[in-house]
């Protein structure tokens, strides 16, 4: 991630200016973890954890939960929020683009992301995709959130076409489309994308 980006998101949590705390979880989510057909639990990673609900959701039901931030004031808050709901997870300070580097063990069953792929510039989101590769085992799933390219100046968002082209070596696209719970308004709206990791 550029590091202009990083010094961005972190004067935001200094101020407290945090507009994507708050969301719902996607009803997406919550499908693939509570509904008829959900996913046994297994080891996740939360990209872009922020202060820490869907990695707390997951370890709450059954999951082994690594959540990664590059804000530590964002990770302190999530820290916090996991020991009151009794909710054992990881946090680390990480770079979604560098996760390699990191000693995150086996590959992972899920990976969710809530809005981190959508704000990063082209030469990140390619690391994003070749890190993600690497660190989700075959079968496994990837849970994007993100808003729709040209809606908003920031973040600059992503289109279902973008993510069918990046992610069109080694991974199928299973479903995508408006998320409601997790919109706040027809002016806020997150779309999921839910990616297989392909066998091999």
């Amino acid at each position: 991630m550029a590091a202009s980006q990083r010094v961005v998101f972190g004067l935001m949590y200094r101020l407290g200016f945090t507009p994507w705390d708050g969301h719902p979880l996607p009803a997406h989510l919550r499908k693939l973890i509570e509904g008829d057909s959900k996913l046994p639990p297994g080891r996740a990673l939360d990209v872009g954890c922020g202060t820490g609900d869907t990695a707390i959701y997951l370890a709450q039901h059954g999951w082994e939960v690594t959540g990664m931030d590059f804000v530590e004031r964002a990770l302190r808050r999530a820290r916090d929020k996991a020991a009151r709901a009794g909710a054992q997870v990881r946090f680390i300070r990480a770079d979604v683009t560098r996760l390699g580097e990191y000693q995150l063990g086996e590959p992972f069953d899920l990976v969710t992301d809530s809005g981190l792929l959508h704000g990063l510039l082209d030469p990140a989101r390619d690391a994003y995709v070749r890190e993600l590769a690497a660190a989700v085992r075959p079968g496994g799933r990837l849970l994007i959130l993100g808003f729709d390219e040209g809606r908003r100046r920031q973040p600059r968002g992503i289109s279902r076409a973008e993510v069918e082209r990046r992610f069109a070596d080694g991974w199928d696209l299973l479903g995508s489309g408006l998320d409601a719970e997790a919109s706040r308004n027809s002016r806020d709206q997150l779309f999921y994308y839910d990616l297989l990791r392909r066998p091999d």
